[in-house]
């Protein structure tokens, strides 16, 4: 029989492969590659070599099929480097749907 772990997170996350675009304060793409790892209600993780401090303010754009583009604003709260790329968890401080 397995043993059934809680699991902690305020969301459950969802795996996503897809690219998440870095805003500037412009809300302009900035020249920065960023591959979306997982989403949640309460957050983000996305890998980039592209180097951010925790406590950064994040601005981001992704394309979800079921809800359609949203631009989303968060701090970095944990950072995990890797072999050639650092993951990145932003919780959100706000999520809205793109202006048409």
């Amino acid at each position: 029989m397995t043993k059934l772990t809680r699991e902690a997170r305020r969301g459950p996350r969802f795996r996503h492969d897809s690219v998440l675009e870095i805003l500037d304060d412009s809300d302009r793409v900035m020249a920065v590659v960023a591959r979306l790892v997982d989403l949640s209600s309460v957050g983000v993780s996305f890998s980039t070599t592209h180097v951010f401090a925790k406590g950064a303010r994040i601005r981001a754009r992704l394309r979800l099929l079921s809800a359609g583009v949203l631009t989303v604003t968060g701090r970095v709260v944990r950072i995990k480097e890797k072999t050639n790329s650092t993951l990145y968890a932003v919780e959100f401080e706000s999520v809205r749907g793109a202006r048409p």
